[in-house]
């Protein structure tokens, strides 16, 4: 990545930010066959896209503000997911709890219509069910009170996997992309229009200029930082929410399906959601005035998660496993002090200066975030037009005729890597082992992670290309030597750089484990 950066003497496009929105660009533009450089100044999803509820969703709580648009968009847009990325995005049911006649009249005739408005032939499954059904599927729930409950489905992820996936489709499309590599600097032309970029390759120290005919900032809740590096009088777009979730043991569900509490005292959606064998509950809507990569979540964000989840269900959880926040970056002109009533759609703006950015939105609808993006700064830039292909456009990893026995074998969201990557474990005993007892993941992966996927720290790893941290923070922890050692074979590093990433790996990870003990406290 780095020679082609050395080579290329101007590129169409550049784009800045490594999460969901700016991959989703990166892969837009590159499948146009434009020239097209992204760059991330942490990892890849490093912020917001690796927080999320992991969910691929229209947003059943819009129809009830009109949003009606905004939900049917992200409904097409999660069927053309599940078609194209079947190996990540699958199907998941979910309960809907009714506790009097009038509930079971509202969310029932509301998520029929959500259920219309799909147009889906996946994700069809609307029912009213009795009480007795409802504890059947879900036996944690509180009996008491319950009248019927609804089912409905929608599509569930694992937001980080499908962000490496993108990377790699980007990359195989022809894009250039450049994890911890910081833009510090914009460049302007003679017409004082944005030109290019200086950044910095964190993990060299080397200083790099890139000359492009447009430059799209998609950084997300930072959005603000390269905008007033354009223009110094910008006004701040972004109403900073942080999110947070609480990740539980399996037995808090004893199910397959999820379930939705549509009635909150902060006027969000409460979920509780198998993943990956464990449960994550949230999500909490608390405005913030900080703007961080690494966001903690706060007392009384956990306080809320478990008095909800305790109202709803028969005991309180026996361990919390984990704790992660996010930080939305809602797009609010007005800066309203209610980040609930801030517009969850996404938001595009040119500058004076010709910067393009692109925030707001969410996982389900950034394909269509990018096309719009693409088209715009085609046009701006006066790039040979192009129509947008990624409406069919597979996913890395993709497999045909994904069944539910591919399902069933773990490596299989890896999609058509995971011959590859058993293959690595059947070469060495070593690789063959289970990393830890409360883990689903073998060392193979590490190793893949390092040689493949553009691993470069111990966080890198277990945080995103494995789920480690977000799974069991306190197993990561365990673990991070044993890693730590595989990524320095792999990568021909020494001690000190062991001991350098386990240092700041521990620091990361007291995040996730402020609250671990919350419950037996």
């Amino acid at each position: 990545m780095i020679s082609r950066i050395e080579d290329e003497k101007c590129w169409d496009i550049i784009v800045i930010g490594g999460g969901c929105s700016g991959v989703g660009c990166a892969v837009d533009a590159a499948s146009r066959g434009y020239k097209v450089l992204l760059l991330e100044k942490e990892d890849f999803g490093k912020g917001t896209s690796s927080r999320s509820t992991k969910l691929i969703h229209g947003g059943v709580r819009y129809l009830k503000s009109g949003q009606f648009r905004l939900v049917k968009e992200a409904l097409q847009e999660r069927e053309i997911l599940h078609k194209n990325a079947s190996h990540i995005v699958r199907r998941l049911d979910f309960l809907v709890p009714c506790y009097s006649f009038p509930e079971l009249l509202f969310y029932s005739c509301g998520l029929k219509l959500y259920d219309l408005m799909s147009h889906s032939s996946s994700f069809k499954r609307f029912a009213i069910v009795s009480s007795k059904t409802a504890f059947n599927l879900v036996p944690t729930l509180q009996t008491e009170n319950i009248k019927s409950g609804v089912i409905y489905s929608d599509g569930q992820f694992d937001d980080a996997r499908l962000l490496i996936s993108l990377v790699k489709t980007a990359v195989k499309l022809g894009a250039t992309v450049l994890n911890y590599a910081r833009v510090f600097a914009l460049s302007k032309n003679t017409q004082g229009a944005i030109d290019g970029v200086e950044f910095i390759d964190e993990e060299t120290g080397r200083l790099f200029y890139a000359k492009a005919k447009i430059v799209i900032n998609a950084t997300g809740a930072f959005c603000d930082s390269i905008r007033k590096m354009s223009d110094k009088t910008a006004v701040e777009l972004i109403s900073p929410s942080q999110g947070a979730h609480l990740v539980l043991d399996k037995s808090s569900l004893e199910s397959n399906y999820a379930v939705l509490i549509p009635k909150t005292t902060d006027k969000r959606v409460f979920f509780a959601i198998p993943w990956l064998d464990r449960v994550i509950i949230g999500t909490t809507d608390t405005p913030t005035k900080k703007i961080e990569i690494e966001p903690k979540a706060f007392k009384e964000e956990v306080e809320f998660l478990l008095e909800t989840y305790c109202a709803h269900f028969r005991q309180a959880p026996l361990r919390i496993y984990s704790v992660f926040a996010g930080i939305r970056p809602l797009v609010d002109i007005n800066k309203s002090k209610q980040t609930a009533k801030v517009s969850r759609d996404y938001f595009i703006e040119v500058d004076k200066h010709k910067l393009l950015t692109l925030t707001g939105g969410k996982w389900t609808t950034y394909r269509k975030m990018a096309e719009k993006t693409i088209d715009l700064a085609a046009s701006l830039a006066e790039l040979p037009a192009r129509r947008c292909v990624t409406k069919n456009l597979k996913i890395h990893g993709y497999v045909e005729n994904f069944t539910e026995d591919l399902e069933r074998n773990r490596l299989s969201i890896y999609g058509s890597d995971a011959k590859e990557i058993q293959e690595i474990a059947n070469q060495n005993e070593t690789y063959a082992e289970q990393l830890h007892e409360n883990l689903p993941y073998m060392a193979a992966e590490i190793v893949w992670a390092v040689r493949k996927e553009m691993a470069l720290t111990l966080e890198d790893v277990l945080s995103r290309r494995t789920r480690s941290l977000f799974l069991d923070a306190k197993a990561a922890v365990e673990i991070a030597p044993k890693v730590a050692r595989l990524m320095a074979k792999e990568m021909g590093k020494n001690d000190d750089w062991e001991k350098e990433q386990l240092e700041k790996f521990k620091q990361t990870a007291e995040n996730f484990l402020c609250f671990v003990n919350f419950v037996s406290d």
